[in-house]
């Protein structure tokens, strides 16, 4: 029985002087030898919850998220509500991107702490990020009302106001912040993305123009500020920040698109259809059919009429608009000696549901004549 004491009380003795070594590592910073003291300190003690902490905070600081969430969560079966580990394991779950995981351990903070706006934010942030804006409003507004300077509380609040279409209230929040620090460029921007959703293209102008010198625009804010200054045509500089937009660019279409109709209105085809064609062959969304729209009326301004043939053509497999067919038989009219593929467009938008009546009368009367011309020519 003295021997079996003496036995605990060595193991006693060398686990309280392991876990002052392993305090002064951690507090040191020497996480590889905190971790390694702290799975020594667990063999002798495996309910030990100091060590399972220290073992758990060392693997954090040492980007060991494995280890890390096993010794945490042994850490939380022996004390499950200790707020360390409780916030520790939110923090490692939200890293991993483990959604749920991480709401699960920030729920149970709030718990323990119902106005703590970090906590609250947090969870807005994750319902955002699982894309459940109806669930994530709630907390961005509870942590806003605890706290309205927080950054990312501001952020989040009007992403999802602007998302819901309550530009009032964004532009509302968004004015009160810059009051309160007008020097926060990401306000700023924020500021100027709600104008340009709005159609305000001249305040967003405005507002990416107040950031001339203290930022470098990405080729997001580029194409944003290049069409704005497309809307109010102001062309050189939509040019100069559309033609920014495409440095880099993995996916140019849109503004090589917009440079096309930039230097369309400025009276430059060739560079028009240059960009047109940068826009066709980058083309992966809806908006092919615009490409060939625009491509099909440049070559016909041009009197390339072949090439407007096919991309008229070439428009149809994209859009179902009945006006394609009008401008398909317009084209044939004038280019094919055999009059009756222009009539077999001219009927197809005839018998469409377009509700232009000028152009429908335009169609019938002049697939009527044409009908005459062939049968005249066959005698």
């Amino acid at each position: 029985m003295r021997l079996t004491t003496i036995i605990i009380a060595c193991i006693l003795s060398f686990t309280l002087s392991g876990q002052d070594a392993l305090m002064e590592a951690y507090q040191s910073e020497d996480y590889p030898l905190a971790l390694r003291l702290a799975k020594e300190c667990i063999e002798l003690d495996s309910n030990n919850y100091q060590c399972y902490e220290k073992a758990g905070l060392a693997a954090f600081r040492l980007g060991n998220f494995l280890e890390c969430k096993n010794a945490l969560l042994k850490a939380e079966e022996i004390q499950p509500e200790n707020k360390l580990v409780l916030k520790q394991l939110a923090s490692v779950y939200e890293q991993e991107e483990n959604v749920p995981k991480a709401i699960k351990y920030y729920n149970q903070l709030l718990k323990q702490d119902s106005l703590n706006a970090v906590y609250t934010r947090k969870l807005g942030q994750l319902f955002m990020k699982a894309d459940m804006m109806h669930d994530a409003f709630p907390y961005f507004a509870k942590a806003y009302s605890l706290n309205a300077n927080d950054f990312y509380t501001i952020k989040g609040m009007v992403e999802i106001l602007t998302t819901n279409k309550q530009y009032e209230l964004a532009d509302s929040i968004l004015t009160e912040a810059l009051i309160v620090d007008s020097t926060n460029i990401q306000f700023t921007l924020l500021s100027a993305r709600s104008a340009y959703i709005q159609k305000k293209y001249n305040k967003t102008i405005e507002q990416i123009e107040s950031l001339r010198g203290r930022l470098d625009l990405n080729n997001y804010y580029n194409k944003m500020t290049g069409f704005s200054y497309l809307q109010v045509d102001s062309l050189d500089r939509a040019i100069f920040h559309l033609s920014k937009s495409l440095v880099d660019e993995p996916r140019p279409e849109h503004a090589s698109y917009y440079l096309g109709i930039a230097y369309e209105k400025k009276g430059e085809p060739e560079l028009a259809l240059e960009y047109y064609e940068k826009a066709l062959m980058a083309g992966i969304s809806k908006d092919t059919d615009l490409y060939h729209r625009q491509l099909a009326k440049l070559h016909k301004e041009k009197n390339q009429l072949k090439k407007a043939i096919h991309h008229y053509t070439e428009a149809t497999k994209y859009d179902d608009d009945p006006l394609l067919w009008f401008l398909l038989a317009q084209v044939c009219d004038d280019y094919y000696k055999d009059k009756n593929i222009a009539i077999r467009y001219y009927k197809k938008f005839s018998d469409s549901d377009h509700e232009n009546k000028s152009y429908k009368k335009y169609a019938r009367e002049r697939s009527m004549y044409l009908k005459e011309q062939v049968h005249l020519s066959s005698k």
